[in-house]
């Protein structure tokens, strides 16, 4: 009874964040015995970090974008001594009441695993492949910013140029003054969006929208100028109601085009969020039972209503969210075991 077991003294994985960029709070790993159903006992290493995390960004579709954030696990291992596989006996929790940016990200409520081995050329003949485990969450991206305050601006300010087809096509520098007032208008308007556009070295779908807005309204105002090379008025009228005709067409085509492909890019997103939610639920009740969604949601929403009470009152209340965070996630699995059981 007197023999303590130095759990220090056994093998350790060496186990590395390898997305690891910035590091605000790192606890001394600690080691605990645990026993399975069995009675076979095995050791478990745990560890708190807390810092910045990187995370290439896929941005093609932005703002109708989603982006799985992982943390990287590896190790200094070779996989030939080491392999990383996730728990099948236990879940892993996303504690989404702490998640700060709700303005701008919807959190959907589930944790992806996947096997991510790294293979590092040290020369040409010796290779050698690490372990690794991908473990994120999901973040979808609240468009509606941008839909109101971006497309549908540039939009009204695009389709104006069709009415400087009301004015007689022998007044070109009338015609002249409103369409190049209407272009330097998309310019300036696409200066400003760029603020709050991802800087990036390829186009996204918004991008896409606004240069074909500015496009749209350059063509109609150099259609201003090449008509007035005609000098016949019955062939201006008859090529500028065609040009009318089509820039319309055109114009209407493209819109509609863009909310197909909108709405079809949102559809195949979502199945491919609903994949991952329903493996994320039958994983988690195989290990908890039937019950286990409605009891953590009235804890979640308990924690996240005593946050919302205590949050603005003293600054030193910061400093229990960790503690409280804890207390969540212990408390959650407590009372599931003892469920399972």
């Amino acid at each position: 009874n007197d023999y303590v077991l130095d759990l220090d003294s056994f093998w350790d994985p060496k186990l590395i964040v390898q997305n690891l960029i910035e590091q605000t709070k790192d606890d001394k790993p600690w080691k605990e015995v645990q026993y399975t159903d069995k009675k076979k006992a095995y050791i478990v290493e745990k560890r708190r970090l807390q810092g910045a995390f990187s995370e290439k960004l896929e941005l093609p579709d932005f703002p109708f974008d989603h982006q799985f954030l992982n943390v990287y696990i590896t190790s200094e291992y070779p996989q030939s001594q080491l392999e990383i596989a996730e728990d099948k006996e236990e879940i892993s929790l996303l504690n989404s009441a702490c998640f700060v940016d709700e303005q701008e990200w919807q959190l959907c409520d589930f944790v992806t695993m996947r096997k991510k081995p790294t293979r590092k050329d040290f020369s040409q003949r010796k290779r050698v492949t690490f372990p690794g485990l991908s473990a994120g969450c999901c973040a979808i991206r609240r468009w509606k910013f941008f839909v109101w305050n971006m497309v549908l601006v540039m939009g009204f300010i695009s389709s104006t140029s069709i009415a400087t087809f009301a004015v007689d096509n022998n007044l070109t520098q009338n015609r002249l003054q409103l369409s190049i007032t209407l272009m330097l208008t998309t310019v300036a308007f696409r200066i400003v969006t760029n603020q709050g556009l991802p800087k990036i070295s390829y186009n996204t779908i918004l991008d896409v929208y606004l240069l074909f807005s500015m496009l749209f309204t350059y063509s109609v105002c150099i259609w201003h100028a090449v008509i007035s090379l005609f000098s016949s008025q019955s062939y201006q009228d008859d090529l500028d109601l065609y040009v009318f005709i089509v820039m319309v067409t055109v114009f209407g085509l493209f819109q509609i085009g863009f909310v197909i492909y909108v709405v079809i890019k949102v559809f195949f997103r979502n199945i491919i969020i609903k994949e991952s939610l329903q493996q994320y639920e039958e994983h988690a009740m195989k290990v908890f039972g039937e019950n286990w969604r409605h009891q953590r949601n009235n804890q979640k929403n308990a924690l996240r209503k005593r946050k919302q009470r205590g949050r603005a009152t003293r600054p030193a209340e910061d400093e229990l969210d960790d503690e409280d965070d804890d207390e969540f996630i212990n408390t959650f699995l407590i009372s599931q075991k003892e469920r399972r059981v």
